[in-house]
């Protein structure tokens, strides 16, 4: 088995984080009336409950006021899942107000990035969509903030979906395992319970049906070196059958080689 043999140098570090503010209520800046713009050109929302929440400031807080926006993404499919819930509403009296991004079933479309974090022997796993809005110049406030790039990402939830079966014989364990497997609500992205009796990994399964995105992760813990990721990893779907093909199981030492995991998940249809 891999965990017996180290032969290479090597070190591994990723980390990500994402941030998001909002403004004080009130209008923008004096001026013409209902002129509006939005409060920053870029901002980060967490997806939950269907809609994202975008803020937009006015020059005036008198009378009502509708005023019609538009949404752009060059992700495939994504403007199929993410739309625009009607014009922005100004209430008689209000400053400030949101442009409002409906949002549908995300498993379809393929995110810009997947981010696994661990969290004790499990990983905290996320998605992120990029998406643009975008208000008509003629009614743009002196900030004239048109647009704005909205990173809508969403931390995941997992319910039990059975047991997998993982052919290990050339890969970390080296041998045939089972183990408790997790699916995604809403998304096709899966995560192993403890299947080398240790940490859980997730992967990804993209919108192809083929593809496999499975970032670097910790899978065990050495007695001898301590944690071992399982890195550089190309995924494929084959016959039914998950195929990670593993660039190096790495410790902080060094490297115990490449290796082959097959993952056969169980029907869930």
């Amino acid at each position: 088995m891999k965990r017996n043999i180290i032969t290479v140098l090597c070190a591994l570090g990723l980390g990500a984080v994402a941030a998001s503010c909002d403004k004080t209520d009130g209008a923008l800046y004096s001026g013409d009336a209902n002129k509006v713009s939005f409060l920053s050109a870029s901002t980060s929302l967490n997806m939950e409950g269907g809609t994202l929440s975008i803020p937009v400031g006015r020059t005036s807080s008198s009378g009502e006021l509708a005023v019609p926006v538009t949404l752009t993404a060059t992700g495939e499919g994504y403007t199929d899942v993410f739309k625009v819930d009607g014009p922005i509403q100004f209430a008689n009296g209000q400053g400030k107000s949101y442009a409002k991004v409906n949002y549908g079933d995300f498993s379809v479309i393929d995110p810009s990035a997947l981010s696994v974090s661990a969290a004790g022997l499990d990983v905290n796993v996320g998605l992120a969509f990029p998406v643009s809005l975008k208000i008509e110049d003629d009614l743009l406030s002196p900030t004239k903030i048109g647009s704005v790039n909205v990173l809508a990402s969403s931390r995941l939830g997992f319910e039990p979906v059975g047991t997998a079966t993982i052919n290990s014989v050339e890969g970390w364990e080296g041998a045939e395992l089972t183990c408790e497997v997790h699916k995604a609500i809403g998304a096709n992205v899966y995560k192993l319970i403890g299947p080398f009796g240790f940490n859980n990994f997730a992967f990804m399964i993209k919108s192809d049906g083929k593809t496999v995105i499975c970032p670097n992760q910790v899978i065990y813990n050495h007695s001898t070196y301590g944690p071992v990721t399982m890195g550089g990893v190309t995924g494929t779907v084959e016959d039914g059958k998950i195929i990670l093909e593993v660039t190096g199981y790495t410790v902080s030492a060094g490297s115990f080689g490449g290796g082959v995991e097959i993952i056969t998940l169980p029907d869930t249809e």
